[in-house]
């Protein structure tokens, strides 16, 4: 296994730091103790479920699609299809729960370490979107089953050598699903079980309440949360996680992209709040950037910078869409803002590495061209605007992402909603009863 760079790879915990601060900037300063005290509580469920099981079903299956030193006891995957040999369709790793049978090498520690602020990140989102009426038990619900549940099905598919890593070579659908640092895994599934939980509880905010932004609150604090949040992006990405595998990338072109990405989100976040409010927001433009980065995610090693500079642009334009929608459209009290700051974005991202990947970096991205694709030699994950000399593959890329987005956005709304659901229905028919 390759040095681990470990400054870097430590970095990545100021992820969910970050996104905390970020939450908790829109949150009313009297209901601000119990909120820091729902991030702890995510982090700390988040660290459990994915030490428990969360691990296990995100890379228990490792071993069998990386020859990778330490991992070889990290050998079980389930598939639907798993008498079809040679078919790469695994849906769950089913090795190394509670970090045994051979998940406490250092090998497979260092991967544990590695994906945990992303595990726990995913998260903190639909706990810090759950409103004050939420009792304390569902909000550990939704921590631990994000954390040990929803995020590691959503990796192992992406992450883990699942099957939507795999429709590259099962269905020859571009180089499978791209994501290289979460905007489908982490944020997409995580805001989408934020509106899931949202829609379970049946709150609604008032219908005759006036439509204005969101107050600001903590508007340093959520700035101090964006920029941990950037300097924790940059490091775990910097990093190379092991899903990167062999595949051939440009730090250099990560950082860039994912910075530019970044500045064009704040800069038409802050245009959109001058054209509708004629002054800047403090929280929505710091919220805007923050969509620029969740979108970003997907592709930074894949799109030339004028085109990340554009994905962050039009994310930027699309959180204070998702906000609206949350909040005076479906009057769903996300004071957070879980959903609108990462659903949009994450969905946008996606679909960005079909649209703008030009094909210069990413040979052998989930282990397809390593040496050709598409007949071309060096050529790696492309979409419709590829570089000069290399062969578009736009269409199947595009079904390779429209797939993955499908799978994430049922996977976080049904897991954040079904058990919220199931335990309100219960409740409802208990009292129904008395």
């Amino acid at each position: 296994m390759p040095e681990i760079p470990w400054p870097s790879l430590t970095l990545g915990y100021l992820i969910p730091v970050g996104f905390f601060l970020l939450g908790w900037g829109g949150v009313e300063p009297e209901r601000a103790p119990r909120v820091a005290a729902r991030g702890l509580l995510a982090l700390a469920l988040a660290t459990v479920a994915y030490f428990a099981f969360g691990f296990a079903f995100h890379l228990g299956g490792a071993a069998v699609f990386a020859d990778t030193p330490g991992l070889e006891g990290l050998g079980r995957i389930w598939s639907p299809l798993d008498r079809v040999r040679g078919l790469g369709w695994g849906a769950i790793g089913l090795a190394g729960f509670f970090l045994t049978e051979g998940a406490d090498t250092p090998q497979a520690l260092v991967l544990f370490l590695t994906y945990l602020p992303m595990a726990a990140t995913a998260a903190l989102l639909p706990v810090l979107a759950l409103p004050e009426e939420a009792r304390g038990w569902r909000m550990a619900l939704m921590g631990f089953l994000v954390g040990g549940v929803l995020f590691p099905l959503a990796a192992c598919w992406v992450w883990g050598g699942g099957w939507l890593a795999n429709l590259g070579q099962t269905l020859a659908r571009g180089h499978g699903t791209v994501d290289f640092a979460g905007s489908g895994v982490v944020f997409l599934v995580g805001g989408m079980a934020a509106l899931g939980a949202l829609v379970a509880l049946g709150h609604r905010l008032p219908a005759e309440r006036p439509v204005e932004m969101p107050p600001a609150h903590f508007p340093l604090l959520a700035v101090l949360g964006l920029l941990l949040a950037t300097v924790g992006w940059l490091g775990w990405a910097l990093g190379s996680p092991w899903h990167v595998l062999d595949a051939r990338l440009n730090p250099g072109l990560v950082a860039t992209n994912g910075l530019l990405a970044l500045a064009g989100a704040a800069l038409t976040a802050f245009f959109y709040c001058w054209l509708v409010l004629g002054e800047s927001d403090p929280l929505m433009a710091v919220r805007g950037a923050a969509g620029g980065l969740v979108a970003i995610s997907a592709g930074a090693p894949f799109l030339p910078p004028w085109s990340a500079l554009t994905v962050g642009m039009i994310a930027g334009l699309l959180v204070p869409l998702g906000v609206y929608l949350v909040d005076p459209i479906l009057r769903l009290p996300d004071a957070a803002a879980s959903a609108g700051t990462t659903v949009l974005p994450g969905l946008w991202g996606l679909l960005a590495v079909a649209l703008f990947a030009d094909g210069r970096w990413g040979q052998g991205w989930n282990q397809v061209g390593l040496q050709e694709y598409r007949t071309v030699v060096g050529q790696g994950v492309s979409g419709f605007f590829v570089a000069p000399g290399f062969l578009g593959d736009g269409p199947g890329q595009l079904i390779a992402q429209v797939t993955g987005l499908v799978a994430f956005a049922l996977l976080g709304f049904l897991g954040g909603w079904a058990p919220l659901a199931l335990a309100r229905g219960l409740q409802s028919l208990k009292v129904g009863r008395r």
